[in-house]
Order: C-alpha cells, then sequence, then structure tokens
C-alpha cells in the first residue's frame, strides 16, 4: 500500500478525490499511532540546530502571527538563527512552524511525492510545515485562510482544536488574516472539533480556520499543495552519502 493511500485509511482514495472534487472539509479519525514515525521530536531537534541547511527557519508564533528570530548582524549570515532566543520561546510556551520541510525525514518526502503522483493529472506541488508546541499553552495564527493551496494536515503528536468558518458576507480577494474585529464582522464557526493525535483533515483553498488550543505537546504536519503546470517537481531523492564514503574508503584502504 502506498504512504499516502495508509494516510486516508479507513477512508479510501476514492472517496478522499470526492471530497476533493466538491470542495468540502474532511475529517477522518484514526489511531494514535497512524502517523509514528513520519516525524519525530528528535528529526526536529536536529533541523532546529543544523544552522546552514534550511532556506527558511523556524518562525514563532506570538500575537496571532508569526516572526523569525534572526541573527541579521552575524558576520558569516545574516540569516543565522537566534538560537537562545527561539529556546527562550519555547519556555515560555510559543508554538513555531518549520516551512519547507518536505524532506525532513524519508517518510515525509515519500508522502508529498506520492501526494504529487495521485494528482499527477492537475500538476499538484506539495510542500510541509510543521506546527510545534511544546506544552498545553501553545499558541496559533488568527483566523485565516490559504490561496491558491489545498491542505492536509496530519495531527502527529497531542491534540488540537480547531475552527472552521464561514463567511458573513463576500470577503475582498487580499484578504488571507483576519484581525479579531474582522473576525466578528466577517465570520461565523460553522464548525469546532478536536483533531485527535492520529487523524487527519482536509481543507479546500480559501476555507478559514484557525487552531484554538492544543492538548499538551503537539506536532501537525501540514500538506499545503497547488496546481502549477509550468514549474519543475521538487527532487526529494535521497543521496546516499553514507555509503559512498564506504564504498570510497574500501577502495583506497583508508
Amino acid at each position: 500500500m502506498q504512504l499516502f493511500e495508509a494516510v486516508f485509511q479507513p477512508l479510501s482514495l476514492a472517496d478522499f478525490r470526492q471530497h476533493f472534487d466538491e470542495g468540502k472539509c474532511l475529517v477522518v479519525e484514526g489511531a494514535a499511532n497512524k502517523f509514528d514515525g513520519l516525524v519525530t521530536p528528535e528529526d526536529i531537534e536536529r533541523r532546529l540546530n543544523d544552522g546552514c541547511n534550511a532556506n527558511q527557519f523556524v518562525q514563532v508564533i506570538k500575537d496571532g502571527a508569526r516572526s523569525a528570530n534572526l541573527m541579521s548582524n552575524c558576520a558569516w549570515s545574516p540569516a543565522a538563527l537566534n538560537k537562545s532566543a527561539v529556546t527562550q520561546d519555547l519556555q515560555d510556551g510559543y508554538s513555531f512552524m518549520m516551512p519547507n520541510s518536505s524532506q525532513i525525514t524519508p517518510g515525509i518526502a515519500r508522502l508529498c511525492t506520492e501526494l504529487e503522483a495521485f494528482f499527477t493529472d492537475q500538476a499538484m506541488h506539495a510542500d510541509v510545515h510543521l506546527y510545534v508546541s511544546t506544552n498545553d499553552s501553545g499558541n496559533s495564527y488568527n483566523a485565516h485562510r490559504d490561496l491558491p493551496q489545498h491542505k492536509i494536515l496530519l495531527q502527529s503528536h497531542g491534540d488540537a482544536v480547531w475552527q472552521i468558518f464561514e463567511p458573513k458576507k463576500d470577503i475582498p480577494n487580499h484578504v488571507r488574516a483576519m484581525t479579531p474585529e474582522q473576525e466578528q464582522e466577517y465570520l461565523t464557526i460553522a464548525s469546532e472539533f478536536t483533531l485527535k493525535q492520529g487523524s487527519l483533515l482536509y481543507m479546500p483553498p480559501g476555507t478559514f480556520h484557525r487552531v484554538v488550543r492544543v492538548t499538551g505537546p503537539r506536532i501537525s504536519i501540514s500538506i499545503p499543495f497547488y496546481a502549477l503546470q509550468s514549474a519543475e517537481k521538487m527532487d526529494r531523492s535521497r543521496i546516499p552519502f553514507v555509503e559512498l564514503f564506504a564504498k570510497m574508503k574500501t577502495h583506497t584502504g583508508n
């Protein structure tokens, strides 16, 4: 069974495709261990401490938005992560987002590649954003929507309470996020539910949503994807450096 198919079980991919084509949100409940091994706290710690191998760094979520703690005056790199500040933010209970993580583990890379293959007819391109909280005070964004992205979210660790909104009236196309005052004016809650560990959420583009709270430490694997005919697909193949290094070491006798 393909990994992309497995994450939707017991729902079939045909059922998912029907929801996709109809533009409907979807929640699929699963066992708490369903996404074990896709990404671990150790994987995230390794990425947090790799100061040179990310084109976008971890972004801490504060006041309903996100910002990067970068050391812009660092001699070697103006994009060096201020790790001490991030550590303090985590100790203070702030959540953070890790963008461009579709290759953080072989399983995540495989999942994205299989998603793109499933939607070959639409030339879909996928990425992964990891949303992480270290305790139950973890925060999130204000109500917002993603355009033009579809989104699949896998609740890998912990639980999260979600709200899905419907518009009360027409919303300008350029508006992506709402202040609390705008939310009162433009949106009404259509659904509030707990996405439990092991469950999946699909949202079509333009769905206003928000995580209200989390239960304990959590890792949420968010997979945005959209159609783009002209772009190259990301090469997520693994570079077998250890194998090549070992062969060379044996060949040279060192």
